[in-house]
C-alpha cells in the first residue's frame, strides 16, 4: 500500500537512489538535502511531492513533519566519509549524532508514530576477527565515523524504548551503485580512464575484502523493513566478500586497460581489513539480493564512462 515517506540527505547518492526505488513503485517522496535539488529531478525523483533545501538541524523541519505526516522517515543525511571524520572527529560527530537526535526528539515531539530508518554502517564493527560478521557481534569501531553511527544506533534504541519510536538500524557494507562519486570503485574508474595515470596505485595488498551492496539492492532492505515493520539492528550486503584486486581487475576489463596495477602495502588509518555480513536476519523478512556484483560494476564504469568520459 503506498505511503508517505520522507528521505533526508535525498540529493546525496543512497538518498537519490531510495528516492527513486519508492517514488517508482507509488510511494509520495519527500525530499530534505542541504544542497539544492538536482537538475534531473523528474528522472530521479518521481512521484516527488517536494524538495525542502535545509541543512539540518533546522526550525523549518519540524512544520515539514506537520504537514507531510510521514509514515515513514529514511535518515541517509549525515557525513559519509572515514577520512574526513579522521581530520575533523568533532564535525562529524555534529553531523551524525547531533542531527540523527534532533530528528529523532523531532519525531517523538510531533509525529511519534513515524517508523524510523538510520542508514548505519558495517565501520560500527571496526576489524572483526571472525566472519561472517553478525548482528550480535561487538562493535569496536576504529575510526571516528564508527563510533559516531554507534552513537546514533544507541540514540535510536533510547527513542524506541522510552518513546516508543519505532527505529530500524541498517547496517550498510560497501555501498555502490551508479552517482557514487567517492571510494574505491571510483578511485579506480579515473584511474584507469586517466591518459596521465600510467599505473594505478592503491592502498593495502589487495588481499583486503569488501562485502558490497548495490544502492538499489540497500533500497530494497529499506522496503523490506517497512512492510514488516520491523524494528532492531539488520546488516545489509550481499554475504559474499570480494578482494579488492578482483575489483581492480574487473574494472581493468571494462576500460579495457593495459595498466599495471601497484599495492602500497599499507592501509590508511580506520580502513578494516575484511569484511562479509550474515545477513540471514535481513533475508528472513524476504530480502534477496537482485544486482549481481558483475553486473552492478557493469552498470558504474558505464555510468562513468557517460559522465566523465573515457
Amino acid at each position: 500500500m503506498p505511503e508517505r515517506i520522507l528521505v533526508t540527505g535525498a540529493g546525496g547518492f543512497l538518498g537519490s537512489h531510495i528516492c527513486h526505488y519508492f517514488g517508482q513503485r507509488g510511494h509520495t517522496i519527500a525530499a530534505i538535502d542541504r544542497v539544492p535539488a538536482p537538475s534531473e529531478t523528474a528522472a530521479l525523483y518521481p512521484n516527488l511531492r517536494n524538495f525542502s533545501t535545509i541543512k539540518l538541524p533546522d526550525t523549518t523541519f519540524s512544520p515539514i513533519i506537520q504537514e507531510f505526516q510521514p509514515a515513514l522517515l529514511i535518515h541517509c543525511a549525515g557525513s559519509a566519509s572515514v577520512p574526513y571524520s579522521m581530520q575533523e572527529p568533532y564535525d562529524d560527530f555534529q553531523q551524525a549524532a547531533g542531527v540523527t537526535a534532533f530528528i529523532l526528539e523531532t519525531l517523538r515531539n510531533y509525529m511519534p508514530s513515524c517508523h524510523f530508518v538510520f542508514l548505519s554502517s558495517a565501520a560500527v564493527y571496526g576489524n572483526p576477527t571472525i566472519l561472517p560478521v553478525r548482528e550480535e557481534t561487538p562493535c569496536q569501531p576504529i575510526s571516528p565515523y564508527g563510533y559516531h553511527k554507534y552513537i546514533c544506533e544507541t540514540l535510536c534504541r533510547e527513542y524506541e524504548s522510552i518513546y516508543s519510536v519505532r527505529s530500524a538500524v541498517l547496517r550498510i557494507f560497501s555501498a555502490y551503485g551508479e552517482r557514487l562519486r567517492k571510494q574505491v570503485i571510483f578511485d579506480l574508474c579515473g584511474k584507469f580512464s586517466d591518459p596521465s595515470v600510467k599505473r594505478v596505485e592503491l592502498f593495502g595488498t589487495g588481499d583486503e575484502t569488501r562485502d558490497f551492496i548495490h544502492a538499489a539492492d540497500i533500497a530494497q532492505a529499506a522496503d523490506r523493513i517497512r512492510t514488516a515493520k520491523a524494528s532492531g539492528v539488520f546488516n545489509v550486503a550481499s554475504g559474499v566478500q570480494t578482494r579488492i584486486s578482483e575489483v581492480a581487475e574487473i574494472i581493468k576489463q571494462c576500460f579495457q586497460s593495459d595498466k599495471e596495477i601497484v599495492f602500497s602495502g599499507s592501509n590508511r588509518p580506520g580502513d578494516p581489513l575484511c569484511w562479509q555480513a550474515d545477513i540471514s536476519k535481513l533475508s528472513s523478512l524476504g530480502f534477496r539480493q537482485e544486482v549481481a556484483f558483475q553486473e552492478g560494476i557493469g552498470n558504474y564504469c558505464r555510468w562513468f564512462k557517460s559522465v566523465y568520459g573515457k
